[in-house]
């Protein structure tokens, strides 16, 4: 028999074939685009916002001319002008309208360009202060009579990184001018979408700059539907040997319970590698949870989780991983036991202790349940934590008041 696989993808971002569309998001991202709205993709990790924002970037109409780039990499504020500096006239580039074209020709003789990459732009010069350029080309935009748009994903990577070296001053001055440029109507023909795998709104508020992002309008990426996760398994497995009923279908979702497409395509990848083995094609509820546990098994799937937490929630890591120790091996945790945690000496987080927990549901990890109680969203990673760590010693003494005693 030959053998052919689903068509899934777990490592970059998925296109073409293996990306499934969902229109509400592209039709509402559209709407607030024409509005003249700047938008940030609010989503937990793993839900495919890259994937979208290249959806979006790839295949939109003549009227605009979109590209996208993760900016990981910059930083410093001098590279993070350079690349956005470098990103409009690429972007401009992509352009098959003609107004874009004898503008862009216009650029090279004023900015002295050589040559454009997709690696950058070749200059004769190399004395350009791109942080004054970028806002002057981004004033005349409007003679290209297209509207620019730059997908940033990362970007509050890039925040966070240089807020927690010595140029936290730099990084609130980009925050500054990005909401200049955001603000003011001279800045026309231009939007920036911005995303990235830690939660933009918790970078800021560190910062104590709210202010500065407020403006920005925000788009849910949530988990796939029912329904969308029943198409996005026939799309993926269309040509695929493994054959999935209706009622394995619904076992699959069951059992996934929060269906990120991450989360879909590591379970028919293991599915169908057991099917291969097996030479069995027709898949029953036992092959699927036999699935689950091998993807379980596989830390490399789930490990980028506790790192990104390491990372990000560096100062305050402990704090916040005991409430997700407590989640995972008591099943939920209340908000008095969460208070009771920040109360205590190790922490005093009892001033701010939310401002953690609603990262924690807008990142992913927990889901608020009726009456102040919090699970993890998903079976996979509660199952992760109880394996990173078995043993579980409740070293606080949490009230066992009950939740109708706080209402």
């Amino acid at each position: 028999m030959n053998w052919l696989s689903p068509n899934t993808i777990t490592g970059d971002a998925a296109t073409a074939g293996r990306y499934f569309r969902r229109e509400r998001i592209n039709e509402e991202f559209w709407r607030e685009i024409k509005k003249g709205n700047h938008i940030l993709f609010v989503a937990p990790r793993r839900v495919g916002k890259t994937s979208i924002m290249m959806d979006l970037a790839e295949n939109c109409t003549d009227q605009y001319v979109c590209i996208y780039q993760n900016i990981e990499g910059v930083t410093s504020r001098s590279e993070f002008y350079q690349r956005l500096f470098t990103l409009v006239i690429q972007c401009l580039n992509r352009s098959r309208v003609q107004s874009v074209k004898s503008y862009l020709q216009s650029c090279f003789k004023k900015y002295a360009i050589e040559e454009i990459t997709t690696s950058g732009l070749k200059l004769k010069t190399s004395e350009l202060n791109y942080e004054l350029e970028l806002q002057n080309l981004i004033l005349s935009l409007e003679e290209t009579k297209v509207h620019t748009i730059l997908f940033l994903d990362e970007f509050a990577e890039v925040i966070s990184r240089m807020s927690k070296s010595d140029q936290k001053e730099d990084a609130i001055a980009i925050l500054h001018t990005l909401r200049e440029i955001r603000s003011y109507k001279k800045f026309k023909n231009f939007s920036i979408v911005y995303a990235g795998s830690v939660g933009l709104e918790f970078v800021i508020r560190n910062i104590d700059r709210p202010k500065l992002i407020n403006d920005l309008h925000p788009i849910q990426t949530d988990a796939l539907t029912n329904h969308e996760t029943r198409q996005f398994i026939q799309q993926l497995t269309k040509d695929a040997t493994i054959s999935l009923s209706e009622p394995a279908i619904a076992y699959l979702i069951k059992v996934v319970e929060h269906t990120l497409p991450y989360y879909i395509q590591l379970m028919l990848e293991e599915i169908d590698h057991l099917a291969r083995q097996q030479n069995k094609p027709e898949i029953s509820t036992s092959d699927i949870d036999n699935a689950f546990e091998n993807v379980l098994k596989k830390n490399k799937n789930f490990e980028d989780w506790l790192e990104r937490l390491k990372d990000y929630q560096s100062v305050n890591f402990k704090f916040v991983n005991e409430i997700l120790k407590h989640a995972a091996h008591r099943e939920q945790i209340t908000i008095r036991e969460i208070y009771d945690i920040a109360c205590h000496d190790s922490y005093k987080r009892q001033d701010d202790y939310m401002d953690f927990i609603d990262q924690l549901t807008n990142d992913g990890y927990l889901i608020e349940s009726p009456r102040h109680v919090y699970k993890f969203i998903s079976p996979f990673l509660k199952r992760f934590w109880l394996r990173k760590y078995p043993v579980y010693y409740e070293q606080f003494n949490l009230s066992t008041t009950s939740l109708l005693s706080i209402g």
